[in-house]
């Protein structure tokens, strides 16, 4: 197993190493001079103050040395100082990574949990009303757009009951670390981790009922029936592990978001986590930012992809890794 992970790692560094420049020449695709777009906004630049700037940030020399100079930079943590805010780039990404880290694992966690629950309840209900309103259900749901979804929830608690705030992270006029200020904080997070989690529930919820009703039809488990196992034994130690099989690849499809965050929710609610980082760094023109921030999703893809392929040899024995 260890030779395995290990031979896939070295693997992957190719993999971003395309990624990487990818990125970097999309970037440089894009139309009009790039530091023009950096430098929008700011009167009275001099032709002499543009061919300085163009020297200082690098882009006069070749796009390759461009590239080579960002890589290397990026690899030592180092990818230079976001234009918007004037600060190293980590100095402003890591605040926002913990917070989606907070927002984004409290909405997988709870969606998965009750997607998998439901996805049981389906399945082994099967054409009983209950499986026919959560199907109907997943289905409409699965059409709401998230920022829709968001509006109409912010309309009803926050504008309507006014039980939650609109926006933001925390009401900066209470003492920080104090049991008010923390309250406050688990309210903000309280509509925004239920759109993310809705949306979870219904990515995992139909995989997981079509995957535990083609398992339960094996004739393993009507051998395990015949000898007096109960359903809730037999689906519980026999059939549910088999069924997450499928279901695990969704999962490590879907948790890249613990990192990029969802944009659009981010934005919706204002809270400052990577997907709004990310938007705001590319309407801003910040471009290393932006980078930056597309680099760690790719990365975090990279690394879920590979969880994904070790998990699946703890749900399925038969799985076996050759070095």
């Amino acid at each position: 197993m260890l030779l395995y992970v290990t031979r896939r790692l070295l693997q992957t560094v190719p993999l971003l190493l395309v990624i990487s420049a990818l990125i970097f020449t999309l970037l440089h695709l894009m139309p009009g001079d790039l530091l023009f777009r950096m430098l929008e906004g700011i009167p009275n630049l001099r032709p002499q103050d543009l061919d300085r700037l163009r020297r200082i940030y690098g882009f006069d020399d070749p796009v390759y040395v461009q590239y080579a100079k960002w890589l290397w930079q990026l690899i030592q943590l180092n990818p230079g100082y976001s234009r918007e805010y004037g600060q190293p780039v980590f100095d402003i990404i890591l605040p926002a990574l913990k917070n989606t880290l907070i927002l984004t694992i409290a909405a997988v966690v709870l969606g998965k949990i009750i997607a998998i629950a439901l996805g049981i309840f389906s399945a082994v209900r099967q054409y009983s009303i209950g499986d026919y309103v959560l199907t109907a259900t997943t289905f409409i749901a699965y059409s709401v757009p998230a920022f829709w979804l968001g509006l109409m929830l912010i309309i009803l608690f926050s504008v309507k009951l006014g039980w939650l705030p609109t926006s933001g992270i925390v009401n900066g006029e209470l003492e920080p670390g104090s049991w008010a200020a923390t309250v406050d904080w688990l309210k903000h997070l309280i509509l925004p981790v239920a759109v993310l989690a809705i949306s979870e529930i219904i990515q995992v919820q139909r995989f997981m009922r079509s995957s535990l009703l083609e398992v339960l039809r094996q004739d393993y488990l009507t051998t395990a029936r015949a000898k007096g196992l109960s359903e809730r034994v037999v689906i519980g130690r026999h059939a549910l592990k088999n069924a997450l099989i499928p279901v695990v690849t969704i999962i490590a499809v879907t948790m890249p978001r613990v990192v990029g965050g969802s944009t659009v929710v981010e934005t919706v609610f204002a809270y400052p986590g990577m997907g709004r980082l990310l938007y705001t760094s590319i309407m801003g023109n910040d471009y290393v930012v932006a980078m930056t921030v597309v680099m760690i999703i790719a990365v975090t893809v990279v690394f879920f992809n590979l969880l994904a392929d070790v998990i699946y040899g703890w749900l399925d024995p038969r799985i076996r890794y050759q070095s």
